[in-house]
């Protein structure tokens, strides 16, 4: 009996000496020899469908050479291209797109909240890949799939992957307030250490972030326990990436231009190496044939090729266009003073000649509804300096008047000279935005505003209509 007891006591020593030994939450590697993983990334595409059998092209030539390849967005597939954004179902060109290249992980970006939250789920459900974002806090009620984290294996190499969206000031995302009232957010430098268990359990950890550069390496700093950082959102090309505090921060840049290749050499579950490459996709020859038949036939639409004006002269920078957007908004409202904040705008230029139903669109892609308030002009010089602060210390489009910012800090004012005559701070003007100013600006009024019912494209058509020609080249209206 007692020899049995001491065989049994044995027995037990060992299992918790091999317990000790081994312990839960270390990494668990099957692979005994060095192992790549390649992956490919990139971030803020808004919608950018016409790059992407040259896109699909690179994926396959890399294919050919690192067969087990992962595909990553760093977020904002959407936005930017009216093509997709209007699709019925919206987003639907984009999603199907990187289902046919074979995307692995997408973040969530700001502007894939720029679909109310049913839209967004259709599109995480026709989404062949997950939708990753660890520090937006979704009720159960709403069946809203997006995944804090994933795991992946590749190789045997077991990846953990976090998804990071940005937060403004305001503590939302970079998107329509209306679409936000139903989640909640928090700063991804306060979740992100409660992930730090899957460094110990993966052989590769790797933060998923529509951050923005910036933030991305301070989230680097805070967190060496990141392999990698590979971000979105800030639109930067990170030409030669590098690692900081031991961490690998990419990002590139944005719209498809560019792609940034990593490859992480594992062994025994330890990164024992790692490195990025830029890859330049906009300047590739070759393309995806099947993919350019499917983008011509997305593209093949005759209401969005309509040409409803012509431009006189090219349009060279967004000032210029956003006095164009204001008239229109101002004209179409019947209102004294239009403004249009600068994010707004979504492109640079526009070339001399037509103008389509589909430019109006990329200009404006957000489909916001335009409010009038009654405002004193003393609350009209508040207004465009709270704007003022807001637009991050640019100064909002404006149609009906000239105005200048000036003094630093606490103490602005703005110099205002009317289309029509001397400003007056007693006087009563009619002022016309879009709903995302009305929502996310400071306002004070005499009137709580009064819809219009139309969005701001729905006065920019209807105004080129009428004017049939437009010149805005060299027009300026703010300082």
């Amino acid at each position: 009996m007692k020899r049995f007891l001491f065989f049994i006591v044995t027995i037990c020593l060992v299992v918790l000496c091999g317990c000790e030994s081994n312990p839960v939450s270390q990494k668990q590697s099957i692979n005994d020899e060095e192992v790549e993983v390649a992956i490919l990334a990139v971030n803020d595409a808004h919608a950018n469908i016409d790059l992407f059998p040259k896109f699909g092209a690179l994926v396959d030539s890399l294919r050919s050479v690192y067969p087990d390849l992962l595909v990553f967005s760093g977020g904002d597939n959407r936005t930017g291209n009216p093509v997709n954004d209007q699709y019925n179902p919206v987003n639907y060109p984009m999603i199907e797109l990187m289902n046919k290249v074979g995307f692995d992980v997408s973040a969530v970006g700001n502007h894939e909240w720029d679909a109310d939250v049913v839209n967004l789920q259709n599109s995480i459900e026709q989404a062949n890949f997950p939708f990753l974002c660890a520090n937006v806090f979704i009720p159960n009620s709403l069946n809203l799939d997006i995944k804090p984290f994933m795991i992946i294996e590749n190789q045997g190499v077991k990846i953990a992957v976090v998804g990071m969206i940005e937060l403004r000031h305001d503590g939302i995302p970079g998107a329509h307030p209306k679409n936000l009232t139903q989640v909640s957010f928090k700063p991804a430098s306060k979740v992100l250490p409660d992930y730090k268990y899957l460094s110990n359990e993966n052989d590769l950890m790797i933060l998923l972030s529509h951050c923005g550069y910036e933030d991305d390496v301070e989230l680097a700093q805070a967190n060496p326990y990141l392999d990698a950082i590979i971000g979105g959102h800030s639109h930067t090309l990170v030409e030669n990436p590098r690692e900081v505090n031991g961490v690998l921060v990419t990002q590139s840049g944005s719209h498809l231009e560019y792609a940034t290749l990593h490859l992480f050499n594992i062994k025994n579950g330890e990164v024992v190496k790692k490195s990025a490459k830029v890859l330049n996709v906009k300047d590739s020859k070759k393309k995806d044939a099947e993919l350019q038949t499917l983008i011509d036939n997305f593209n093949n639409s005759p209401s969005l090729n309509e040409a409803i004006a012509i431009a006189t002269t090219k349009f060279e920078n967004r000032e210029e266009l956003g006095c164009m957007m204001t008239d229109a908004i101002r004209e179409i409202s019947n209102a004294d003073f239009a403004f249009q904040n600068t994010g707004g705008v979504r492109v640079n230029y526009l070339k001399k000649g037509p103008i389509t139903v589909k430019d109006v669109y990329m200009i404006d892609p957000f489909n916001n509804e335009i409010v009038v308030y009654q405002m004193t002009g003393a609350q009209v010089e508040k207004f465009i300096i709270n704007s003022y602060r807001k637009n991050g210390r640019y100064p909002s489009h404006v149609s009906g008047m000239k105005y200048e910012v000036v003094g630093s800090g606490n103490k602005l004012k703005a110099n205002i000279v009317t289309d029509k005559g001397k400003f007056s701070k007693n006087a009563t003007y009619k002022v016309a935005m879009n709903s995302y100013m009305a929502s996310t600006v400071n306002i004070e009024s005499l009137d709580e505003g009064q819809s219009q019912y139309m969005t701001s494209e729905e006065m920019m058509i209807e105004f080129l209509r009428k004017q049939k020609t437009v010149d805005y080249q060299g027009v300026s209206r703010v300082k």
